[in-house]
C-alpha cells in the first residue's frame, strides 16, 4: 500500500511468510458418447426428483374432499363414493411414498463424477 505524506508517495512492504498452493488437478478421459450417457441417465434421475409434486398435491385435495365433504348419492349410494375417495387416497399415498423414495434415492453430482471415473 502506498499512503501520502507531505505531497511524496511512501512504499509500504509485506513480509511473505508463506504460500500455499493448491494447483493440483485431476483430470478424467472420457468418450464423447459414453459422458452422454452417463449425462442422459442423470437428467432422468434428476426429474425423479420432482416426481412427489403431484402425488402430494393430490392427496392433500382428496383428503379435504373426505374431511369436508357429506356424501350424496348419485349414480352410486353415498358409502360407495366414499369408499372410492378413501382407495383413491390410499394409492395416492402409495404414489408419493413411492416417488419420494425415487427422489431420495436419485444421484447426486458426486455420484456422477464417480460414475463417470469408473467408465460403467
Amino acid at each position: 500500500m502506498s499512503e501520502e505524506k507531505g505531497g511524496k508517495l511512501v512504499q509500504e512492504t509485506v513480509e511473505v511468510t508463506d504460500v500455499h498452493s493448491n494447483l493440483s488437478q485431476e483430470v478424467i478421459k472420457i468418450t464423447t458418447d459414453k459422458l452422454k450417457l452417463i449425462l442422459k441417465d442423470y437428467l432422468v434421475s434428476m426429474e425423479k426428483k420432482k416426481e412427489w409434486i403431484a402425488p402430494l398435491g393430490i392427496v392433500l385435495t382428496l383428503l379435504v374432499v373426505l374431511i369436508t365433504t357429506t356424501f350424496q348419492k348419485a349414480y352410486f349410494s353415498a358409502d360407495t363414493w366414499k369408499a372410492i375417495f378413501i382407495i383413491l387416497l390410499v394409492l395416492s399415498i402409495a404414489w408419493l411414498i413411492k416417488s419420494g423414495w425415487g427422489a431420495y434415492k436419485s444421484p447426486s453430482v458426486e455420484d456422477i463424477v464417480q460414475k463417470i471415473k469408473s467408465g460403467d
